[in-house]
């Protein structure tokens, strides 16, 4: 009897310790399992009413050198685009050579009329005075005379075609610079400076011609032209009126094509965006703005901005809009590697 008890009392120790030692293991692998799964961090891309944002507290704004400055308010007036060609300067240098030749032909024609009609003059005194000198002599010098007046008159007539085919062609002020050896044709003919003829689309808003456009160089960068003059002509391409510009000659080749940005209309208002607030993504610039002190949403470069000097300006954006102008880049690759990790996570619960 005792035996059979002391065989009961072990079978239920060692049952004990059975269930003891699967429970213990349980627990064990329970906790490998937790030490082993990664640490999820707290999640920095969050939807926002404005857009995507990125979360990133001050410290981390710090380490990751992102600057934000408000963005500078202007008021300015609508632009719209238009051609203007680069005119080579050759065609202005041989209308000064022409001008000059002509005047010089006027100017000799004119001094030998002078010379000959006082020769007439004189010829005919003598003549009248007991007629010391034939009537002969009286009559070549009458001959002369009348030569050089009709030369004299040839000659004003060929320098007055000059002056109405230059007017006609590059309009009166142009034209009067040219002839005058003025400072702007001798910057064109130096090729320090060159000439633009900007047309304007037809039925386009225009009233009068800017005193100053901005213009895309070849070289992508922007320069200032300077108004010379109205064109008589029309572009025969864009059948609207033409302008006369001067730019520098930096970036601007002559036979090219460029774009031109004409102001119109009433001013407004509105923000300069710094070139270097974009980020490009998608083939489309973005903005990153603070809308909280620890959240930055991402919004694309609105499709009425304007190209300005190194930036944009855009109308009608807020005042006090905060836009990131340093570190944009590494707010989109945050916010871009937020997608990757979900679209992993994805897979791996399928």
């Amino acid at each position: 009897m005792k035996t059979r008890l002391v065989l009961f009392a072990l079978a239920a120790v060692l049952a004990a310790l059975a269930v003891w030692g699967y429970t213990e293991g349980r627990r064990e692998a329970a906790a490998e399992q937790a030490r082993e799964r990664p640490v999820k961090a707290p999640a920095r891309v969050v939807s926002d009413a404005g857009g995507t944002a990125v979360v990133l507290d001050a410290a981390t704004q710090k380490r990751a050198d992102i600057a934000v400055v408000p963005a500078q308010q202007i008021v300015r007036r609508a632009q719209i685009e238009a051609f203007a060609t680069v005119l080579p300067a050759q065609e202005l240098t041989d209308l000064r050579g022409a001008y000059v030749a002509a005047q010089a032909q006027a100017e000799r024609s004119r001094a030998a009329l002078q010379a000959s009609r006082s020769e007439y003059g004189r010829v005919k005194a003598l003549h009248g005075d007991e007629q010391n000198l034939s009537l002969k002599a009286l009559e070549a010098a009458q001959a002369a005379w009348r030569a050089d007046e009709a030369a004299a008159r040839s000659a004003s007539a060929a320098l007055d075609a000059v002056e109405r085919g230059a007017r006609q062609k590059w309009g009166r002020a142009l034209a009067a610079d040219v002839a005058a050896d003025a400072p702007l044709f001798r910057r064109l003919a130096d090729q320090q400076d060159v000439l633009l003829r900007v047309a304007v689309p037809a039925g386009a808003a225009v009233a009068d011609a800017a005193e100053r456009v901005r213009v895309a160089a070849n070289d992508g960068r922007f320069t200032t032209a300077r108004l010379v003059s109205p064109s008589p002509q029309a572009d025969p391409r864009i059948q609207g009126p033409a302008f006369f510009y001067a730019a520098p000659a930096d970036g601007l080749l002559p036979g090219t094509t460029v774009t031109a940005y004409l102001p119109t209309g009433a001013e407004r208002a509105g923000a300069l965006v710094p070139a270097a607030a974009a980020v490009w993504w998608q083939g489309k610039a973005w903005l990153y703005v603070r809308t909280a002190p620890d959240r930055f949403v991402r919004q694309a470069l609105p499709a009425a901005a304007e190209p300005v000097d190194d930036g944009w300006f855009v109308p009608g954006m807020p005042k006090g809009t905060q836009l990131v102008i340093r570190g944009a880049q590494t707010l989109l690759s945050e916010a871009l590697r937020d997608q990757i990790q979900v679209g992993d996570e994805g897979e791996g619960d399928e």
